[in-house]
């Protein structure tokens, strides 16, 4: 492990405490990754516990030997507040990991929750007309080939995991967002929070065009679609709303 991590000088002769803690301090930022930090630390304790390891007994015979050289006395009274610095230094990092594992975890607990949205029943059979309508090469909302069964499932409270192929938005982005909010306020689909990135189901059921990907900073265009700013594609969200009038 030693091998993969820039461990070399840090012990220099004469040593202090400040001394190596300022030079582990400043090799241990210019790691970014939690586990590399961790390898290095461990590294150094490695290499310190191998080169500066004396027993309770030998360090008094050390200190007695050398009485009267200040810099091996100072040398030999850093090896304790060293690795206790060290030590410190590991379980600051290790809590680091476990928080950043944690987040992970509550972040793939809340997509794995998010489901698809749901369609008031009085209006769901006019999901064939609203189907129709977006993949129209006139209005060209998304991707002509959309199976029905694919659109559909977008307005059936489906899981994460039950979502096979979102939907190939061809629209603006803005277009995609200002529909479902105006959907949702309007109760044609279940009330939902379209304003979040993390969490906006928009991310589970239609994927960008050009990038095959989700969408992404869904709050920046929320706080810009709540500005006065003219839609583009407006006229296309009327002619959908049409429909569940």
């Amino acid at each position: 492990m030693s091998s993969e991590f820039n461990i070399y000088g840090i012990f220099p002769p004469n040593f202090t405490t400040n001394s190596v803690v300022g030079i582990i301090e400043k090799r241990l930022a210019g790691y970014t990754k939690v586990n590399d930090k961790l390898g290095f630390l461990n590294a150094v304790l490695k290499l310190h516990n191998e080169k500066n390891c004396l027993s309770e007994g030998e360090l008094m015979f050390e200190r007695e030997k050398y009485k009267n050289h200040p810099f091996m006395l100072e040398r030999m009274d850093a090896y304790f507040p060293i690795k206790d610095w060290i030590s410190e230094e590991l379980n600051k990092v290790e809590s680091e990991k476990k928080k950043a594992k944690k987040k992970e975890e509550v972040k793939k607990q809340i997509i794995d929750a998010q489901r698809s949205f749901k369609i008031d029943k009085d209006y769901a059979h006019l999901l064939l007309n609203m189907w129709e309508f977006m993949k129209d090469r006139k209005n060209y909302l998304i991707h002509p080939d959309t199976p029905f069964e694919d659109f559909k499932i977008i307005f059936e409270h489906k899981k994460k995991a039950e979502i096979k192929n979102p939907i190939a938005w061809v629209g603006y982005k803005i277009t995609l967002l200002k529909l479902f909010y105006t959907l949702s306020r309007k109760e044609i689909i279940q009330n939902v929070d379209l304003n979040g990135d993390i969490n906006n189901p928009l991310n589970l059921t239609f994927i960008d065009i050009n990038t095959k990907k989700p969408f992404d900073l869904w709050r920046n265009t929320h706080s810009t679609m709540l500005g006065n700013i003219v839609i583009r594609e407006q006229y296309k969200i009327d002619k959908i709303l049409e429909l569940f009038q």
